[in-house]
């Protein structure tokens, strides 16, 4: 799902995206004043940092592939999560594991 990344690693924007989505429908992502994008950012990983410190995880900032941080919010969070991205509008949708939202798949075939 997630993150191969801290603050001098390099991230997936997918990854970060569908991070700072889940961080933010769980009260750990405040989206700042500049939006949420897609690039990694400091409330990025105070939010990590803040998740696994409230979850008695390491607190280091940092959700490597398989890593405790990564397994523990698929556990706990992966009902939350946004998961997948419309190959039409782009928008990530959770609920469904195919690759066009409800409004595309409508738009396109009703």
């Amino acid at each position: 799902m997630f993150l191969s990344a801290g603050p001098d690693r390099p991230a997936d924007p997918d990854d970060v995206w569908v991070v700072k989505q889940t961080l933010n429908m769980n009260g750990y992502y405040p989206v700042p004043d500049y939006g949420l994008t897609p690039f990694p950012d400091r409330p990025l990983f105070d939010g990590i940092r803040q998740y696994q410190r409230d979850h008695g995880l390491q607190v280091d900032g940092i959700m490597k592939p398989g890593g405790e941080t990564e397994q523990h919010m698929q556990e706990n969070l992966a009902t939350k999560a946004p998961t997948f991205r419309c190959i039409s509008c782009g928008a990530w949708h959770g609920g469904s594991k195919g690759k066009l939202c409800p409004d595309c798949w409508s738009k396109l075939y009703s």
